[in-house]
């Protein structure tokens, strides 16, 4: 009984982490897809998990996000900061820096 208990509980954990990765993979494309929206260049070709939490939307309802963050690039030599929150596997919103670029 203890060995089933504990195969169960790996078993979770695999699954979770799995469908983590998942919900990670799918921020990465969004990221990707706005860099290449906003004509600037996606850094380091990763998203970074920054904050796991529970907020309301508009009608009250609590909800589960996780902000992921990625870096940009108008030109190779700045660095400038974006995020993809995610709820569940879709995205919400997405933010990115203004580059203040002298006129």
């Amino acid at each position: 009984m203890l060995n089933l208990l504990i195969i169960l509980v790996i078993a979770l954990g695999i699954g979770f982490w799995l469908y983590n990765s998942r919900i990670s993979e799918q921020a990465h494309k969004v990221a990707l897809k706005a860099c290449e929206d906003a004509y600037v260049q996606n850094l380091d070709g990763y998203v970074a998990l920054k904050k796991v939490y529970f907020d309301k939307n508009s009608e009250g309802k609590w909800r589960f996000l996780r902000r992921y963050q990625f870096e940009f690039a108008t030109d190779g030599a700045k660095r400038y900061v974006g995020h993809v929150i995610m709820q569940g596997r879709w995205p919400i919103i997405v933010e990115m820096e203004s580059p203040q670029e002298p006129v």
